[in-house]
């Protein structure tokens, strides 16, 4: 990785735990990270179109427990623009999420999303982080990210708040992503 180059941190919320064919990702949230510089520009958002109805209680509960409010299903954008959209924006440049099991191997190197070959995949954000600090199953990112950044800065240097979105998580663990540079770990 040259230094100067930026770093896409991807995350996703989905509707199950099982992953890609049985999963969906429901809503996906990407920042540019520059290591070097010590700062993030959120690049992109967005939530599947989707009927909840059809997806059932189940996946909907799974999913809204990750943070996903639900309404906004209805006001999606179709999944194969989503994917394609996304596809472009990582081609040929350094990606990676909090865990790279959960984002990449469960659903971003399947269809429709598959990046294989079209993007550089780096370690998880977590495989330089405490044991305190690492998913145990690759479900639980949402809540561990949530964890690490709260036990990490005592302000909100990444102004999140209460948001819960693919975009916060993003946010968040690009924020990790920073300060774990700066230490020297990343």
């Amino acid at each position: 990785m040259d230094m100067g180059d930026k770093i896409y941190v991807v995350e996703t919320i989905s509707d199950g735990s099982e992953g890609h064919p049985y999963d969906e990702i429901l809503s996906i949230g990407v920042c540019a990270v520059d290591l070097d510089a010590g700062d993030f520009e959120s690049v992109y958002d967005a939530v599947i179109l989707a009927e909840p109805r059809y997806l059932g209680k189940q996946k909907l509960d799974y999913a809204e427990k990750q943070g996903l409010e639900v309404a906004s299903l209805y006001f999606g954008t179709p999944l194969e623009t989503v994917a394609r959209e996304f596809k472009a924006l990582v081609k040929g440049q350094y990606v990676t999420s909090y865990d790279i099991r959960q984002e990449f191997t469960k659903y971003l190197t399947n269809d429709p999303w598959d990046i294989t070959f079209e993007s550089q995949i780096m370690p998880s954000i977590s495989s330089r982080q405490p044991i305190s600090l690492k998913c145990k199953y690759p479900e639980e990112e949402p809540e561990v990210i949530r964890k690490a950044y709260r036990r990490m800065f005592r302000d909100d240097p990444a102004n999140v708040g209460r948001d819960r979105s693919a975009l916060a998580l993003a946010q968040m663990a690009s924020q990790i992503a920073i300060d774990l540079r700066a230490r020297g770990k990343y």
